[in-house]
């Protein structure tokens, strides 16, 4: 019975971090996307990536833009909720986009 009940419970993390993994993504797609249209700012950006990640469950830790003259950078971490301890928690991701006009 325990070998069972730590695989369900090892099955649920999974589904929890590739549920949280998606939606961090998401996040930093989206103020990638903000950030890069004219008149957009960092600051949007991260209240953009804050307000998609924490809509998902996610304990937003840090997201860092970064402009450049031809693009925008996003880097987003945050934490899913566990069931199981252990570094099963942090999820991160990046994204580019290229500057409008």
């Amino acid at each position: 019975m325990p070998v069972v009940l730590l695989a369900l419970f090892g099955l649920v993390q999974g589904g929890v971090w590739l549920a949280g993994r998606s939606a961090v993504q998401q996040a930093a797609m989206a103020a990638a996307e903000h950030a890069a249209f004219a008149g957009g700012n960092a600051a949007q950006a991260r209240s953009v990536a804050e307000s998609v990640a924490g809509g998902s469950g996610l304990q937003v830790e840090t997201v860092v833009v970064q402009e450049t003259g031809t693009g925008v950078r996003v880097d987003v971490s945050a934490r899913v909720p566990v069931v199981l301890p252990g570094r099963w928690s942090a999820v991160e991701a990046s994204a580019f986009r290229a500057k409008e006009g």
